[in-house]
């Protein structure tokens, strides 16, 4: 594991970014105390935490240790639901409750979720950006864009993928700033094209 992810680090992490903000009275102490306690020894001890900050603590130690071992966030929903553990789909229905109602939320809450390697705010957001991401990496790499290469399963899915999103820039359903980043992308593509041969 690395140290960065490691349940310690990512209380202190939290904890410094939080202090200068303050406790706006919204119970964020109770949070982080428990949050200690679940990073220190694996549960928050009955000292004073609150049950409803225990819960949390635990229910986000369960959901960065599923992360850490799967090396993927739990999901709340798969095509086939049947295929989809129990505890899983528990875990990922939690972290929609977080994001769904982070109004509700302490001012640390938000801090300990803003650090947590396995929390997304947006998850479809960020599943995008992975894949603008592989597209870079691929034309740095080989100096063209991804394309429905059969020989290269990877290379077509990242096709595909790059395909539906230029289809609906030309159709002018892709939001404006998924929109600037596939232009910028294109226009890299083109000075590649354009560079002279060594």
């Amino acid at each position: 594991m690395h140290e960065e992810n490691h349940p310690a680090e990512l209380h202190a992490k939290a904890r410094e970014r939080w202090k200068p903000a303050g406790d706006c009275g919204d119970g964020s102490a109770l949070y982080e105390h428990a949050d200690g306690r679940v990073a220190r020894e694996g549960v928050p001890l009955p000292d004073g935490t609150s049950r409803r900050a225990a819960n949390w603590a635990e229910a986000l130690s369960r959901y960065e240790d599923f992360w850490r071992l799967n090396g993927r966030s739990p999901r709340e929903n798969t095509r086939d639901r049947s295929s989809l553990p129990p505890e899983e789909r528990r875990m990922g229905e939690w972290a929609r409750h977080q994001r769904r109602f982070d109004d509700r939320l302490s001012s640390y809450q938000k801090v300990r979720l803003d650090v947590s390697p396995a929390f997304e705010w947006d998850p479809l957001e960020s599943v995008w950006q992975a894949h603008f991401a592989e597209c870079q990496q691929h034309a740095r790499r080989t100096g063209k864009l991804p394309y429905l290469n059969a020989a290269d399963p990877a290379e077509f899915a990242l096709g595909r993928w790059l395909g539906r999103q230029l289809r609906q820039m030309q159709g002018r359903t892709l939001p404006d700033s998924r929109a600037t980043q596939l232009e910028g992308l294109l226009a890299r593509r083109i000075e590649i094209d354009d560079s002279p041969c060594p």
